[in-house]
This record gives structure tokens, sequence and C-alpha cells, in this order.
């Protein structure tokens, strides 16, 4: 009896440490009141199916964990990826505690049998080896290679784990119908680690082609960038030139005022002429000193074409900037894509937006 109700404490503790580590691998998205709640209904109806049909009890909790991730907001790859390299990770850890226990120790093969000290410092071991590889594994799916990872080769790691779990666990099945003999258990610990070698390797693999695709993507925003900047340097270069034509022009009719002595004509030529070029010589440096806030160079010469395509749709455009920031080069692309949109929307107004890493916020609009 007394063995009987140690098992059982076993598959509960094991089950807990499935969603406490399931949970650090997800960025510690769920509370621990969540947890402790979770786990217990996991661990309630997860012990039932285990006394009824055994391993299958694993498909309940894994189900279980990765509705509870997508509800927390978490993609389907993380969702389904971090419950099953727990999994992973407690079985092999787990099975190299066993071959060394019972090949060094001479325990008994079945944890129940060994008593309530052996077992609390088994579970100790396997928490606090099972927690640092957690950890570890957390900061890799953080970085930048695994949320940006593409359909494809998230399949593909998910179907490698999806594989070596069932794997494992059929092993692991009949390892039981022979009531795991010593033999075996060293067998399937050997095959163990060598699957989560093999696992490594395609993660590896996956990891790399990730890489390098998104090192294609940004030379290839990058290429779209240069194409903009060239764009905008031959804008420039026509306001310029405009500028210098427009210039001569109004040299020559105050010139021609002045020598007629025409002092009305002159006063209405330059409030007709001459004041609106000084408001827009105005607006233009407010810009000029608006754009100097944005570092990215080119993303600051994309800007500055979208200005001039408002204004040949006669849109008067005030973007306010509250501080220099860096911006990525998507980000940059977002909010270019998000301003051309606007421009191309409106005509013969008068636009107030405001520019914030995250996108464009329109302020007011006439």
């Amino acid at each position: 009896m007394d063995n009987q109700i140690l098992a059982i404490i076993i598959v509960v503790v094991q089950i807990y440490c499935i969603a406490f580590f399931t949970n650090i691998l997800a960025s510690r998205i769920f509370s621990l009141q969540f947890l402790l709640v979770f786990g217990l209904f996991l661990a309630t109806i997860g012990t039932i199916l285990f006394v009824t049909i055994g391993y299958f009890a694993l498909v309940f909790i894994l189900l279980s964990l990765v509705v509870a991730l997508k509800v927390k907001g978490k993609s389907f790859f993380i969702a389904l990826i971090t419950p099953l390299t727990t999994i992973l990770l407690l079985v092999i850890i787990s099975y190299c505690i066993d071959v060394f226990t019972v090949s060094f120790l001479h325990m008994d093969t079945a944890l129940s049998e060994n008593g309530i000290a052996f077992n609390l410092i088994y579970f100790v071991a396997l928490i606090f080896l099972a927690y640092s590889a957690s950890v570890t594994l957390e900061h890799l799916f953080r970085t930048k290679i695994y949320k940006r990872i593409n359909k494809a080769n998230g399949v593909m790691l998910i179907v490698a784990l999806l594989v070596i779990v069932v794997t494992m666990y059929v092993f692991i099945y009949i390892e039981s119908l022979y009531d795991f003999p010593i033999a075996i258990i060293r067998f399937n610990g050997i095959l163990f680690a060598t699957f989560f070698i093999q696992l490594l390797i395609i993660t590896l693999i996956i990891t790399r082609i990730n890489k390098n695709l998104m090192e294609a993507n940004k030379k290839r925003i990058q290429s779209e960038q240069l194409k903009r900047y060239i764009t905008s340097i031959e804008t420039i270069s026509m306001d310029m030139s405009q500028f210098k034509h427009d210039y001569i022009n109004i040299l020559s009719s105050l010139h021609g005022y002045i020598e007629q002595g025409d002092t009305l004509q002159l006063k209405t030529y330059f409030k007709n002429t001459i004041t609106p070029l000084k408001t827009n010589l105005t607006n233009n440096q407010n810009q000029l000193a608006t754009l100097q806030k944005i570092n990215n160079l080119t993303f600051r010469a994309t800007l500055n074409t979208l200005f001039t395509k408002a204004k040949q749709k006669r849109i008067d455009l005030h973007l306010e900037i509250t501080d220099h920031f860096q911006m990525t080069d998507e980000q940059c692309t977002t909010i270019e894509n998000q301003l051309a949109e606007l421009i191309n929307q409106h005509q013969n107004t008068k636009l107030k937006l405001n520019l914030t890493p995250s996108g464009i916020e329109r302020m007011s609009s006439e």
C-alpha cells in the first residue's frame, strides 16, 4: 500500500515537473498561482489516466499544455515544442540518473521500491539538472533565430521531436513489459542519448538554415532601401535644380520691379511669392530638423522622398518625432509602407503624424 502511494506521488511530481519546466521554456508565461492550480488539474486527471491507460496519459498532458500556451498567446511552434522538449529532457535526465543508480549504487529499477529518502534525493537531482537545462534552452528559444523560424523549419523540428519522443516511449513501454531489467535500461539510456545527439544535430542544421534565410532577407531589405535611397537622392537633386531656377526667376522679377520703381507690384509680388516661399522654407527647415532625429540615413532619405511626394499631392504633412531612436530595417520598412499608404489615400489635406519605433500614429487630419 505504501509503495502504491509513493508511486502515485512520483507520478504527480513528474507531471508537475513537466508543467513547471514547460513554463520556463515558454519564458515563464504562467504565474505561479496558475501553475499550481493547472498542475493540480493535470496531476489529478493525468494520474487517473496513467493508472488506466499508462503512458498514453502523456498525450492528455501534452495537449493540455499546448492549449494553455496558445491561450496565453504563444505561437503554435512554441506551444508545441516547449512541452515536447520538456518531456524529452526529463526522460533523458531521468535515464542518466537511472543508469547511474542501477549500475553503481545497485538500486532497484522501480523507484517506488527504493523508499522515500532515495526518491527525495532522486527528484532533487532530476529537478536541478532539468532546471539548469531548461534555463539554458529558454535563452536559446528567445533568440531571433528561433523567434523568426520559418514554417517549414518549424514543422521539421516539431516532427523530429514528436518522432523521438514517441519512439522513446515505445521503448520505455517495451522495457516495462519485461519489468525494467537492468540490461534494457542501460540500452535505452544509450539509445536515448543517441536520439538526443541526433536532435541536436538536426537543431543545429535548422538553426544554420534559418540564420542564412535571415541574412538573405536582411540583404533584400537593404537592397530595397538602397533603391529608395538612390530615388531620394535623384528627387533631392531635382528639387535643388528647381529651387535654383525659381531663385533666379525671383531675383529677376525683383530686379525688374525695382528698376521700374513699381512699389505696388513689388509689394504684391512679395506677398504672393516671397511670403509663401518663406513659409515653405521654414517648413522644410522644420522637416529637416525632424529627420535629423533619425539615425538611419537611408530611412531618412526615403522619408524625404515621401515628403516630396506628399507636397506634389498638396498634402501638408507634419511628422513629429519626440526623441532620437534607433530602428531596425524591418521597422523602417513598416513605417515607410504605412506613410506611403497614408499619402496615397489623401490629397489636398493636412496630416499630422507622430513617428514611433512601433509605427506611425495619426494625431490629426484635415
